[in-house]
């Protein structure tokens, strides 16, 4: 193998392992359009009531918050779900979702909690069923709010009605639903989980585009107000999602950013901000809020038609890793285990790309087999780097080898490889789901590094079956140690990732050995 050669498998090496680096910051491609929920509206009185009403600036709301949120809080139960609602703005200071691996608390921060709506009044505990709160406004308006939960899709509603009990009309300035600060994960990925966090909003296509655009604002940014219409608005994690869905007729604006947690710690915020009402007396005004809070499920999300599916991140392959997850998904409704079902994905992917291997298995034989003949070219034309690029490339031509030949189904499997990772890493339906024995979590690292040692094993036979002949001692040592380095890459990546390249090392292996003999 000459210099070139080298050079080629050194790129395409560094390409590999740059994608790595990048692949988790990557953005999602665009999804389906999303429907708008409508609020639903107030019967309007007639303009002529009484004088003009004196608006109520509502205070900020963390010089009123009382406590670490969680003191005082109302305990229920919804489903399988365990969460508190705190009195101040009526928010939820604790959610304990049902994860298949136990429970996940995803209100990192209960100050001042999720869905908090007017957060420095304190609102009371209805009687009677169901999740009913109620706060007298210092206008006088009486507020009400209530949380309407859907434990098989994790889409709720949040209702909030105001109504004016007196005999003057009434105005109130824009008031907020907020999500966030932060939002919880399952245990193992606590350590990431503050690189993960996102804020941002979804907005329609634009202009001549046919897919709506997923707006995302760093936690290091400042916040911002988003005065163009928006879909949907929250924040999310790696695996959780928690969304608002208003209807543009009743909120105005959105706002994205982040706020100091701690010293040295920032969290994504969301904000939806309704228009400013004024109520005649008597006049009541409802509002409907859908919001999501749950795991991002790709398929989930896909079916309830609003656009979540857009928050799941697949990197700059989304449209393979797509792609992949859903042939995935449909496998294992076969088998009833996504291990099997990577195992079969990755047979249909050898099957499709046997014409590339094939060449590429084809390519080394004859480049093992004119090793001899190429050394004495090197060696005749050592001081000539011209006439030895010419005498080379004859030799290729005469015995038809392509240098490259193997350097190409290793790119072709890049996009793939990294589609797959990014979705076994993101999608929800892949946390927690077992293989066999030891693999209870395809979504995290083997905790006994059994499949990384022996797909390093697998690759390990494969170099000394089938020995790169190189004539720089340097650049063939380096070519040996390669299953070390990449058994060492491999320790903590997901299982199921590993299950994939080990799958494909072994059908390189066997298919190694079935075309051995015809090339020898």
């Amino acid at each position: 193998m000459d210099k070139n050669l080298f050079l080629a498998v050194a790129l395409s090496i560094l390409i590999y392992l740059g994608w790595f680096g990048l692949m988790n910051r990557l953005y999602p491609a665009p999804a389906a359009p999303a429907k708008q929920s409508s609020a639903i509206e107030a019967v309007e009185s007639p303009a002529s009531v009484a004088p003009a009403p004196t608006p109520y600036a509502a205070p900020e709301s963390k010089s009123a918050f009382q406590g670490d949120g969680l003191a005082g809080a109302f305990p229920y139960t919804v489903g399988k779900v365990e969460l508190k609602v705190q009195a101040y703005g009526a928010a939820i200071a604790s959610y304990r979702y049902p994860g298949p691996l136990g429970a996940v608390e995803l209100v990192s921060t209960a100050k001042p909690g999720f869905f908090a709506t007017w957060p420095e009044l304190e609102f009371k505990a209805a009687p009677g069923p169901g999740l009913v709160f109620t706060a007298a406004h210092p206008s006088g308006a009486s507020i009400r709010k209530e949380y309407s939960f859907d434990p098989a899709s994790n889409l709720h509603t949040l209702r909030v009605e105001v109504s004016n009990p007196t005999r003057k009309p009434l105005a109130l300035e824009p008031w907020t639903v907020s999500v966030g600060p932060g939002l919880g994960t399952v245990q193992n990925e606590l350590k990431e989980n503050a690189d993960q966090w996102r804020a941002g909003l979804l907005r329609p296509p634009p202009q001549g585009k046919t897919q709506p655009v997923l707006e995302e604002h760093p936690t290091k940014e400042d916040g911002r107000w988003n005065e163009q219409p928006f879909r949907w608005t929250g924040v999310d994690n790696r695996y959780f999602l928690a969304a608002l869905v208003p209807a543009e007729a009743d909120f105005a604006r959105a706002w994205t950013g982040s706020e100091s947690v701690s010293e040295k710690l920032r969290a994504p915020l969301a904000r939806a901000e309704a228009r400013a009402l004024t109520l005649a007396p008597g006049q009541a005004r409802v509002y409907e809020v859908p919001f999501y809070f749950g795991p991002k499920g790709y398929t989930h999300l896909s079916g309830l038609g609003l656009g979540f599916e857009k928050s799941v991140q697949f990197g700059w392959f989304d449209q393979i890793g797509r792609f992949a997850l859903k042939v995935l998904f449909r496998l294992q409704r076969y088998t009833h285990n996504y291990g099997w079902s990577i195992i079969i994905l990755t047979l249909i992917l050898q099957v499709l790309m046997f014409p590339l291997t094939y060449k590429q298995m084809k390519s080394a034989a004859i480049m093992k087999k004119i090793q001899p003949e190429l050394a004495k070219v090197q060696q005749k034309f050592a001081k000539d780097p011209q006439r030895l690029n010419q005498e080379m490339m004859e030799l290729y031509r005469k015995h038809g080898a392509n240098p490259l030949g193997g350097c190409l189904p290793i790119l072709v499997q890049m996009p793939v490889f990294v589609a797959l990772f990014n979705a076994l890493r993101n999608a929800w339906e892949l946390h927690g789901a077992p293989w066999i024995f030891w693999v209870k979590d395809l979504s995290a690292h083997d905790p006994f590094y059994v499949l990384p040692l022996v797909m390093g094993g697998i690759m390990f036979l494969q170099s000394k079956m089938n020995p790169v002949q190189m004539a720089d001692p340097v650049q063939s040592k380096m070519f040996q140690y390669m299953p070390v380095i990449f058994t060492f890459m491999f320790l903590n990546f997901p299982a199921g990732l590993v299950l994939y390249w080990l799958t494909n090392s072994v059908l390189g292996f066997l298919t190694q050995l079935a075309l051995k003999s015809r090339w020898e």
